[in-house]
């Protein structure tokens, strides 16, 4: 396996844009502006579109997208009809908003925009599991995808909030709740690569070897620390917070980068 760059930005995009669509259905459920629901609704189904070109560039030939369409059995699968319905979704939801259809309906299509992200989200972070690479055969390393998209979905819905001058209380406690489950994800998965010799070099390489300076940096600091100090700063709000969200696309993008990297292993049989 060897890393690529537009598997990554896929990766980045996916998880920013579904923290979108969460945050929307959350800000339908609280009364929002049109105008706020508009923008959120606007750049989530931008952030899915350059995603979804991505992944679609990466294979080389857009046919063969069609290819992943036909093998439900993949978790490839469900990445794509997750994409596919969340865009597909928000675009009935912003056609509503635009011809004034009554709530009950953008309420509607808003859940379903953040569910079929939200399965796109899973589905990336189990795509990467392989059980013939002992360096990936872990559900672990799922935990900070969907921490991840957490994140994003808190901050977004935290600079809502900001617009709109209501009680943050609840975003805040959600990125907290997030950031936990993104660290706990780095330690689970970190952990499962220590608790077996064959696999226990690949841990080091992450910790303290040619990894590090990407997982230290690019993944705790960009997905940890940044989006807390993004939710909690008391000055500079909006700023910090945009810091934040960028951090999470960094973290996400580094993530799956070194997921790609750590697997190069296993594939030495094709060295020559």
């Amino acid at each position: 396996m060897v890393g690529d760059w537009t598997l990554s930005i896929f990766a980045a995009l996916l998880c920013v844009g579904a923290g979108l669509f969460a945050a929307l259905a959350a800000s339908e459920f609280s009364d929002f502006t049109e105008r706020t629901l508009k923008i959120c609704a606007a750049l989530g189904f931008v952030c899915l579109s350059l995603g979804g070109f991505a992944a679609i560039s990466n294979l080389g030939r857009p046919s063969m997208i069609l290819g992943v369409f036909g093998n439900p059995k993949s978790w490839l699968f469900w990445e794509m009809i997750g994409v596919t319905g969340a865009l597909a979704a928000s675009l009935i939801y912003l056609i509503c908003l635009y011809r004034e259809a009554d709530q009950t309906r953008t309420r509607a299509f808003s859940l379903i925009s953040a569910l079929f992200s939200l399965i796109a989200v899973f589905a990336l972070g189990a795509n990467m599991v392989m059980s013939w690479r002992p360096v990936l055969n872990s559900y672990t390393l799922m935990l900070p995808f969907i921490g991840l998209y957490w994140s994003a979905a808190s901050l977004c819905f935290l600079v809502e909030c900001e617009f709109e001058d209501a009680e943050k209380a609840k975003a805040k406690i959600c990125s907290a709740a997030a950031a936990c489950v993104t660290g706990l994800g780095y330690a689970a998965y970190t952990g499962y690569l220590l608790s077996d010799p064959e696999t226990s070099e690949g841990a080091r390489e992450i910790l303290s070897g040619s990894l590090s300076l990407n997982f230290w940096i690019g993944c705790a600091l960009c997905g940890v620390v940044l989006p807390l100090a993004g939710a909690f700063t008391r000055k500079a709000k909006m700023l910090l917070t945009a810091v934040g969200l960028a951090g999470i696309f960094i973290a996400v993008f580094v993530w799956q980068n070194l997921l790609l990297d750590i697997g190069q292993a296993a594939w030495h049989f094709f060295k020559p």
